[in-house]
């Protein structure tokens, strides 16, 4: 088959699902406008996946079909770019340059190959227990992993020879996979840990009567999770392989190079001071009542003002522009599957189907679509708001203890964003690393979430019954 046969059937598709939808009588219940967003939208993705064009021009395409077709307004059509998660991704990307650029990302890998350099395990364990301790203060899961431990991890991959390429098997993308998983995992344990589990914990209580206190969900949710954090390494391990097993003389490098580096350069300096500043900012965020968005625009700011990164370098980052644009049109996208009542008509209908079989087989068998119907969402907090409560209360109505269903949905919340690029701000990012095609991206997420899901329920069931959640 020629290339441009190939080409041509990578355009068609989508077309032909757009089509295909579009002309499919609207289902009761649902409005016309609904339907036509649901079609565009699914249309999108398979474009994204066949990749007839650039990930940003299907976005401009996509966004011109929605105001065209009258299915959005212009200023809907555009709602997304003023998420503050698209400004919080681009943040985070700059904060990732002056890691980079300054020296103090490398600094920190050489920091850490010299604790911790004795393995590929070993460097993904440590980097995975920062993110662990980072996360009961830091909700803004783009500013932890795509913020603090990407640049860490990317440092390391760059001393050990692993960039993206031919040599990214060596160890960079069993690292890049492994950090990316780790995020939702860590996320799960705290009711601090990603921005919509308070979400979660404000649902339960007025949806379903249900309290939610930090101490209760983390007592609730460590164990499960933290079964998770310790086997997730291995699965990656076992899936990517990396030909980089044993490493000691990552240690005696890292030992080496980093007292070659010398004293801190005033650079450094100044992306260290940042880094500590938002941390410090994001860690107090439910006191002081500063969005952590807006936090991740202050580091910025901050970054430009002293001049520890260059704007003219931020230019050139052409992965930062892309990202900004097709992250920032998918939300508007998903927006607008909400806000036309396509996904509460979704939810709703599917678990009606539900009603009736013991609670067991519903709380299973919800837990899993929960999971999975998250590919139509751009954010955990619209997914969350939508089929959190609808979903809970199919399953607690099939006769489910209803503390366990609202702690389980709660974890899952976190775990789900984990199954593609744009189901949650650090997917870009690390996405955007270069180590995976889609397809790869796509399923290896798919296992390793699954496998997640499967670790909670196995183990949740055992310990939230010797705990008394039912």
């Amino acid at each position: 088959m020629s290339q441009r046969t190939i080409k041509l059937w990578q355009a068609l598709i989508p077309l032909i699902i757009l089509a295909v939808i579009w002309l499919y009588p609207c289902p009761d219940g649902l409005k016309i406008e609904a339907w036509h967003m649901f079609a565009i939208f699914v249309a999108t993705i398979a474009a994204i996946l066949c990749a007839p064009l650039p990930s940003g021009a299907i976005m401009f395409i996509a966004l011109a079909a929605v105001i065209f077709t009258n299915t959005l307004s212009f200023k809907a059509a555009l709602s997304g770019f003023a998420s503050g998660t698209v400004w919080m991704i681009f943040s985070a990307y700059v904060l990732s340059l002056g890691f980079v650029q300054s020296g103090l990302g490398r600094r920190i890998a050489y920091r850490t190959l010299s604790m911790f350099g004795g393995s590929s395990l070993g460097i993904a364990y440590s980097l995975g227990i920062a993110d662990l301790i980072l996360a009961p203060a830091m909700p803004s899961v783009t500013a932890r992993s795509g913020g603090i431990i990407l640049p860490i991890s990317k440092s390391i991959n760059q001393v050990l020879g692993s960039e993206p390429g031919p040599n990214q098997k060596k160890l960079g993308e069993f690292l890049t996979m492994t950090c990316f998983q780790f995020t939702p995992i860590t996320g799960a344990m705290f009711m601090t840990g990603m921005a919509a589990n308070p979400l979660c914990a404000t649902l339960a209580k007025e949806g379903l009567g249900i309290e939610l206190t930090w101490v209760g969900w983390f007592w609730a949710a460590v164990v499960p999770a933290m079964i998770c954090f310790f086997i997730l390494p291995l699965l990656t391990y076992k899936i990517l392989n990396p030909e980089l097993k044993k490493t000691p003389e990552a240690k005696i490098m890292g030992s080496r190079e980093l007292k070659a580096m010398g004293q801190m350069s005033k650079q450094e300096i100044k992306v260290a001071c940042g880094f500590v500043l938002a941390l410090v900012g994001w860690g107090t965020t439910m006191w002081t009542g500063y969005n952590a968005n807006a936090i991740g625009i202050a580091l910025a700011a901050f970054l430009f003002l002293t001049g520890a990164v260059n704007w003219k370098d931020v230019l050139n980052d052409k992965a930062a522009w892309d990202t900004v644009v097709w992250f920032g049109v998918i939300i508007s996208l998903a927006t607008g599957l909400s806000s036309l009542g396509f996904v509460k008509w979704m939810s709703t209908g599917f678990a009606s189907m539900l009603t009736g079989m013991d609670w067991m087989t519903a709380f299973i068998l919800l837990g899993f679509a929960y999971i999975y119907l998250h590919y139509v969402f751009a954010t955990a907090s619209g997914h969350v708001a939508a089929m959190y409560v609808p979903f809970a209360l199919v399953t607690i109505g099939a006769g489910a203890p209803p503390m366990m269903v609202a702690i389980c949905f709660a974890i899952f919340s976190n775990f789900m964003w984990a199954i593609t690029e744009y189901a949650g701000g650090p997917g870009p990012i690390f996405f955007g690393q270069g180590y995976f095609e889609r397809p790869r991206f796509y399923s290896v997420n798919f296992v390793l979430v699954t496998i997640n899901v499967l670790i909670v329920f196995l183990s949740g069931m055992v310990w939230w019954k010797l705990i008394g959640l039912y």
